[in-house]
């Protein structure tokens, strides 16, 4: 097989790529990024067959996997990230609705405290009382 100029390898990322939701600069640097990696397996294929004296064949299929690699580990990562995102979103809300009802418990609780230091009384003069019948009843 021969090796791939990088006119074609760019010429097919740009293709396959080009179906992916990517930023410009991104897109670019993803292209350059596997046209690199595909050059590079050609040199170590090269540098294979000569200190092992083994070939090793580079085809067209292997460079279309690459991308297509590429593309399942991107689509993996932001499936990976919505997800966190969305618990994040789940949690901060549930923090929020938490936050609310502490509010709302800690107004009832001031605007409870007066009847509550007037039960509090109540419930000390009553036992008092009790107290007192029940010495009255041993004697």
């Amino acid at each position: 097989f021969m090796e791939w100029p990088e006119a074609a390898l760019r010429s097919v990322a740009n293709h396959f790529l080009s179906k992916v939701d990517l930023a410009d600069k991104v897109f670019m640097g993803a292209v350059g990024i596997c046209v690199e990696m595909q050059r590079s397996v050609f040199e170590l294929s090269d540098r294979f067959r000569d200190e092992v004296r083994r070939q090793y064949y580079v085809t067209p299929t292997s460079y279309l996997e690459l991308i297509n690699a590429f593309q399942e580990v991107l689509r993996n990562k932001r499936e990976e990230v919505s997800q966190q995102k969305r618990r994040y979103d789940e949690g901060l809300e549930k923090l929020n609705s938490t936050e609310e009802q502490v509010k709302s418990m800690t107004i009832d609780l001031e605007e409870k405290k007066p009847v509550l230091k007037k039960t509090s009384a109540d419930t000390a003069e009553l036992m008092k009382t009790i107290k007192k019948k029940q010495e009255e009843a041993s004697v």
